[in-house]
């Protein structure tokens, strides 16, 4: 979900961080971190130990309370395209993530839990930070678009609904490096169901590289 501007130190972190981050960030000055629990309204302590903007939507609250990031067809809907059915946000968590499960099971019990590894990280503190200073809007409460469409085509879409979502995303510009980067990285069944269906878009076709089609059999 694009942000109109950057509103505050936390923003530039991807709108979340952690308390040993920001020690990290003001060299163990914890009389510099006491601002960020209620920053003007800007920022707060959402949980022991984690600080987020107050600004966030209550899908991402849900995922910085749960300690995990928006996902799958959560974070294509956000992006404006029609994917699943619309029903309950879909998580990414990591296994044996301390408290993630139970606070999940606590306050989002019909959440779609994805526990697969990112193919496609989520920006570090410092790459946040970076990213930020050269104009762009770091997001660490969602995986990046190509690892939601990677996780959908993967888990919760039928093999008609990741066809009419690619030609979808293609029409709407969105990168076909992005798209090609997913394809590769979904499972061979993947693969060759897009293929049966020739389901490929031609741009993303050309951006494939050999490499990429010799190691997942494309």
């Amino acid at each position: 979900m694009p942000r109109a501007a950057t509103r505050s130190l936390l923003c530039s972190f991807g709108h979340i961080a952690t308390h040993a981050e920001l020690l990290e960030e003001f060299d163990g000055q914890e009389s510099a971190i006491l601002p960020f629990r209620m920053s003007y309204g800007r920022s707060e302590l959402l949980r022991m130990g984690v600080y987020v903007c107050t600004h966030l939507t209550d899908l991402e609250r849900l995922a910085a309370w749960c300690g995990g990031q928006l996902d799958c067809v959560t974070v294509l809907a956000e992006s404006g395209f029609s994917v699943g059915d619309g029903g309950e946000p879909h998580l990414r968590l990591r296994r044996g993530q301390g408290g993630a499960s139970g606070r999940r099971r606590a306050d989002a019990p019909m959440a779609h839990v994805h526990w697969s590894r990112l193919r496609t990280p989520v920006p570090s503190r410092e790459q946040a930070k970076r990213l930020a200073r050269s104009g762009g809007q770091p997001d660490r409460l969602r995986v990046p678009p190509r690892e939601a469409l990677r996780q959908a085509m993967t888990t919760c879409l039928s093999y008609a609904e990741s066809a009419q979502l690619l030609e979808a995303m293609s029409e709407a510009g969105f990168p076909a490096e992005d798209i090609a980067h997913a394809i590769a990285a979904a499972p061979r069944r993947v693969h060759l169901a897009l293929r049966r269906l020739d389901a490929v878009p031609a741009p993303v076709r050309d951006v494939l590289s050999d490499s990429y089609e010799r190691e997942n059999h494309f």
